[in-house]
């Protein structure tokens, strides 16, 4: 049997690894800091009865967020290499920061060009990482997306609530009068970063979510749910108990594999001897041969296989959940199964209003097998939160209407027909797009780098498209075909228009 992998020989190795790019500090023998001029990363070690835990955590010195974070338990040397090369690139990527634009406004634009002029001159010499534009405040609306934060000056301070109502996401400011009227470069810059530090703060609070557990369900369960865009790719995990949240925390990686979610578990299991299940939600449920599987790691694994393995593995239940409402929306002859024919621990959520076209109607049902582990706590548990969550108590009216539709079938050529003109007509027009299997959405890749100025472009032509950022999906757009046939047909000379300004057709 091979010899574990112990924390001192990894140690040395980090060590003996250091580069021009980062200074090693080894403030004890249980952390060593790796640090650079745009952000530090910190690696502890803990030393539990079974082994050795290792925490990365990355921060950036520009908005002192966490940027990288990662724990697993110390058994493989290459796997530990691996992330370690992983952390270290995401590290060295930090130089690469964002320049934070900031647009200055006044009546007419001009006393704040001359202001932002000389801003700009300012922090290059520092070496800041701004850059200011100024606009009347006429123009204000037009050029917002592009900005993170709005900046106006004393003279239209009047236009402050207004502005921070329309534009509840970005940072509108009114720059001080005294730093405004002499000039003052150095103390505009104090300021806005004082107040980005408290709307940041602030908007992490309001992003704190409270558990809403039935009171009456006392287990302890670990919840994992994995996400993933162009940038980064994120784990998220809670231990409940009790309805308490125990402990949480987010897994930050340029890349995410399998192993990665293991580790996960494994280092829960380190820390908390006892657990009464493991719920994992994955994207990307594919199947194939008779075989559940998934590409969370840009291969296919089988997710069955895998789950009832790691399941005698950690003696524990672990729920797929499965997500649904589409089910019925699929093309080319595919036909979706329900997946508890793979795996008897999976719970399926199914909504009516895509088969049946109910949006808003908060109706579908919550289908948990005979066969899946503890399925009476788990049915007792959906039905008290569903009496508990009033909002998605559909009507009596609209129940007895879908109990009469149940037998209706989802006219899928409609959206076919859709689905083909549309991707037919944007791949015509030199536009790279992802062909649809299912569903009634077409994702379409931006021309340039920012789907933000891909979508205002349109915007001009009547086409309204949807970031694909806001599904964690940068550098594409998203369109829906769930409209009449004649409102496609007659999008494609606007699509081509918008075709020539990027020089695609």
């Amino acid at each position: 049997m091979d010899e574990k992998y112990t924390s001192s020989v990894f140690k040395e190795w980090i060590k003996n690894h250091e580069t021009k790019d980062y200074q090693i500090i080894e403030n004890n023998q249980d952390c060593i800091e790796l640090n650079t001029d745009y952000g530090k990363a910190e690696i502890h070690f803990t030393d539990v009865t079974e082994g050795t835990i290792v925490e990365f955590n990355i921060v950036s010195y520009k908005d002192q967020e966490v940027k990288f974070y990662l724990h697993f338990e110390l058994n493989d040397e290459d796997h530990a290499h691996q992330l370690y090369d992983e952390m270290v690139e995401t590290l060295i990527e930090l130089k690469n920061k964002k320049i934070l634009k900031v647009l200055l406004s006044c009546s007419s634009g001009l006393t704040t060009s001359m202001f932002a002029s000389n801003l700009n001159s300012v922090v290059e010499m520092l070496g800041e990482d701004y850059h200011f534009e100024a606009v009347a405040y006429t123009n204000i609306y037009e050029e917002v997306e592009n900005y993170d934060v709005i900046l106006i000056a004393p003279q239209i301070g009047y236009l402050l609530k207004r502005l921070k109502e329309s534009l509840p996401d970005k940072l509108v400011l009114q720059i001080p009068t005294a730093i405004f009227a002499g000039y003052d470069a150095i103390g505009a810059i104090k300021f806005i970063q004082n107040e980005i530090d408290q709307f940041q703060k602030e908007k992490k609070e309001k992003q704190e979510i409270k558990c809403h557990c039935c009171k009456h369900y006392n287990r302890r369960v670990l919840s994992i749910v994995l996400s993933a865009n162009r940038a980064q790719t994120r784990i998220y995990y809670r231990i409940y108990d009790n309805n308490d949240i125990m402990d949480q925390q987010i897994i930050i990686k340029p890349t995410l594999n399998t192993n990665d979610l293991y580790d996960v578990i494994d280092t829960v299991l380190l820390k908390v001897k006892h657990l009464d299940a493991i719920a994992i939600a994955i994207p990307g449920i594919i199947k194939g041969n008779d075989h559940l599987r998934s590409s969370i790691d840009g291969k296919d694994i089988d997710l069955k296989n895998e789950l009832e393995k790691k399941q005698k593995e950690f003696g524990h239940d672990i729920y797929l959940v499965s997500d649904e409402p589409y089910r019925e929306l699929v093309y080319d002859g595919n036909k979706e199964d329900f997946l508890t024919k793979y795996y008897k621990n999976t719970i399926v959520g199914y909504s009516f209003s895509k088969s049946l076209s109910l949006p808003g109607e908060r109706i579908g049902y919550v289908v948990v097998p005979n066969e899946a582990s503890d399925a009476e706590e788990l049915i007792r548990g959906i039905e008290i939160s569903n009496r508990t969550l009033g909002f998605v108590n559909a009507p009596s009216l609209i129940q007895k209407a879908v109990a009469r539709c149940l037998d209706e079938k989802t006219d899928v050529s409609f959206y076919d027909e859709n689905r083909t003109m549309l991707y037919d007509g944007l791949t015509e027009l030199g536009f790279t797009c992802i062909k649809p299997e299912g569903a009634f959405y077409l994702w379409v890749k931006s021309p340039v780098d920012n789907e933000e100025e891909f979508v205002e472009e349109g915007k001009k032509l009547h086409l309204l498209m949807v970031k694909g950022s806001a599904f964690g999906c940068g550098g594409f757009v998203r369109l829906a075909y769930c409209v009449s046939h004649e409102t496609v047909k007659n999008s494609l000379p606007a699509f081509e228009k918008l075709a020539q300004v990027y020089g695609l057709k």
